[in-house]
């Protein structure tokens, strides 16, 4: 649910975080735009004929049934032993997972509590339009805090792998370019955009609340505080890093 720059940021943040494993760094700086692919890989479905359920592994309704990642390895075995993969490939899978992990994790303490459709405030359209724009202003950040030279580093040869069985290469290969255009001019994310074209509004709707500090504190942070947000996303990366550990120690898928 966090937009595609959260997500790669968040990749940046994973690098340096000293609790990866040292084996796990140093091949994920290795082979980093393939982590940093897999980190934004799974919203290929917004452009594409995929559901969400193909791509994302849960369903928003029924989130908590089961752990994404985990219902990933388990449906694609050839996917769970990261040493029978190569490097590139493996890199990959794990950015696609920490995807998977943050997604799930914001449905469940942000989505659902605050604007989901059992919250007794507003209509639902209204609380799925002000998520919208609470994601936009995150995202809109993030996009201010990439490198200079996150281009070069998220710049990937996708033909040369296949990367899941699940998806073509050839939708990765549109998601991917959709994704590299915005960091390549480095002028603006497309976000309002496509949020505005889905819920059928303007993007001036968007602008009129993220322009206006008090209507950001009186509609979005009123019902969910930066403080809040700040700790989900250290709670989410701490997890991640454990989730990494794991998948890359040597026990892990192990056949």
């Amino acid at each position: 649910m966090p937009t595609p720059f959260y997500h790669i940021v968040i990749a940046e943040e994973i690098l340096d975080n000293s609790r990866l494993n040292a084996s796990v760094h140093d091949l994920l700086f290795d082979c980093f735009p393939a982590f940093l692919f897999g980190n934004v890989a799974p919203d290929v479905q917004s452009i594409s004929n995929y559901t969400r359920e193909d791509t994302h592994f849960f369903s928003i309704d029924n989130v908590e049934k089961n752990v994404a990642y985990k219902a990933l390895l388990s449906k694609h075995k050839e996917l769970s032993n990261a040493r029978r993969l190569s490097p590139v490939r493996s890199a990959f899978v794990a950015g696609y997972m920490a995807h998977l992990l943050l997604d799930q994790a914001w449905i469940v303490e942000v989505f659902k509590p605050v604007f989901g459709k059992d919250v007794n405030w507003g209509e639902f359209r209204e609380r799925l339009f002000l998520h919208n724009v609470l994601r936009t202003f995150l995202d809109q950040r993030d996009y201010d805090r990439l490198p200079s030279d996150i281009d070069h580093k998220f710049a990937l040869n996708l033909s040369a792998t296949q990367w899941v069985p699940f998806i073509d290469n050839k939708d990765l290969h549109r998601w991917y370019k959709f994704v590299w255009e915005q960091l390549k001019d480095r002028l603006s994310s497309r976000t309002i955009e496509v949020f505005a074209a889905r819920m059928d509004m303007e993007p001036e709707d968007f602008e009129e609340i993220l322009l206006d500090d008090a209507l950001m504190e009186q509609r979005i942070f009123s019902r969910i505080s930066r403080i809040r947000l700040y700790e989900f996303r250290q709670r989410a990366l701490d997890n991640i890093i454990v989730m990494l550990n794991d998948y890359f120690s040597p026990d892990f898928g192990r056949v």
